[in-house]
């Protein structure tokens, strides 16, 4: 599918290159296995817990040193820089077309240390709160992390990656130096580098200039299938009902088959060409906004469907009664087979995009997957895989998220 080289180095790091012959623009990424739910764990014997968002304050930090400031560094050198925080992992990444072997020296020199003070984490709190505010208006930031507290009771995933205005309060500077030193290592790290590249060369740089913490935590693990999934709904300034419809996934399966099947699943129930959208849009129950998001971790996991309009709560059974049928009657195996290459198509097409490829390599890594093992995953899906999965999507196991006008 793809030419992928791949090395896991002396220091612990793992390191994969996509080179694409002739490409003007280049992009590289250093991703750690290290996301908002890693908030209790085991250090050196201790048991740590530490406040929602602290993955994400940390991503913050991470860009300021006691003598340069790193997002201009990038800038000077014509490259734009950034990074993200999700549930499993946390990347900083650079593109730009000249400048590589500088970008990349600055990207390492960023990670290998932190540089944090009493007053740069107060600075820090405050900007961090106003980016908390600006997502609480956001009517499809809360109905995503509704459906997720519906369907789980325990689980990190139910709260927001930034965190609250009161769990930010909480972080200290040595909160900050347990994660750190903690998750930011070379076992728990991974480089990509995608462009007209040579991989020799950013394998030979990474293992000289790049310089993590030796060891690696133990992560908490949380007892997920014990909540009862139930409906949340919350009153926002929207012009019509905002919806998810959110099933728990059963995570005895490995990410990389539910994260296959659920696209699949997905697929037959919301993509233009399934029969049961093709009801809703006769039906005026489903129009563009129609459609779904599978959220995969190796011990947590949800499929949603989203959608807007008045009649939730009849797509809501329309799809279960769509699912029961499928278990009732059979799937045909043409038609999944016809999904199951769809997808590795689109996941050939989506290659093709820098940050799309290291993106993805990073939330493999994160999930101890092989990216190849996903899109060859594909080829060993057939009807009874399907239908073992079809029973999750029942209405007990369903949480519906609504978000609708104030005045409703």
């Amino acid at each position: 599918m793809i030419n992928i080289i791949s090395k896991r180095l002396e220091n612990g790091v793992m390191c994969y290159v996509l080179p694409k012959k002739g490409y003007k623009e280049k992009l590289a990424m250093v991703a750690f296995r290290y996301g908002s739910r890693d908030i209790n764990f085991k250090k050196d014997g201790r048991d740590i817990a530490q406040p929602y968002g602290i993955a994400h304050f940390l991503e913050h930090k991470m860009f300021e040193d006691e003598s340069i400031n790193f997002f201009d560094s990038f800038t000077k050198l014509g490259i734009d820089t950034n990074a993200y925080t999700n549930f499993t992992t946390t990347a900083y990444y650079f593109r730009g077309c000249d400048n590589f072997d500088k970008g990349l020296s600055l990207l390492f020199k960023m990670v290998n240390s932190l540089y944090i003070t009493d007053e740069n984490i107060k600075k820090e709190k405050g900007i961090i709160e106003q980016e908390i505010k600006m997502y609480e208006d956001d009517p499809y930031w809360e109905m995503h992390f509704n459906t997720l507290k519906g369907l789980y009771k325990n689980d990190p995933c139910r709260e927001s990656i930034a965190g609250s205005v009161e769990s930010v309060e909480k972080i200290t500077e040595n909160m900050l130096k347990e994660s750190y030193e903690g998750f930011y290592t070379g076992e728990n790290c991974v480089l990509i580098a995608v462009g007209d590249i040579e991989s020799k060369t950013v394998f030979e740089k990474a293992e000289k200039e790049l310089d993590l913490n030796k060891g690696n935590v133990e992560r908490a693990c949380y007892n997920n299938e014990e909540a009862k999934p139930k409906n949340i709904s919350v009153k926002k300034s929207v012009d019509r009902p905002l919806y998810n419809i959110g099933f728990r996934q059963n995570t005895k399966y490995p990410a990389e088959e539910r994260t296959c099947v659920g696209n699949i699943i997905m697929n037959m129930l919301t993509a233009k060409s399934s029969e049961l959208r093709e009801e809703l849009v006769r039906r005026r129950l489903a129009d563009s906004a129609f459609g779904f998001e599978n959220v995969v971790g190796n011990d947590f996991g949800a499929s949603i469907i989203k959608g807007e309009g008045e009649g939730y709560r009849a797509v809501a059974d329309k799809i279960t009664d769509e699912t029961q049928k499928y278990m009732t009657y059979g799937i045909n195996s043409e038609y999944v087979r016809r999904l199951a290459d769809m997808e590795k198509a689109k996941m050939i097409f989506e290659s093709q995009d820098i940050y799309s490829f290291a993106s993805f390599a990073a939330d493999c890594f994160s999930k101890n997957i092989e990216m190849l093992d996903i899109y060859n995953y594909y080829d060993k899906i057939d009807v009874d895989i399907i239908l073992k999965h079809m029973t999750e999507y029942s209405r007990d196991n369903m949480a519906l998220s609504v978000v609708s006008g104030e005045g409703a």
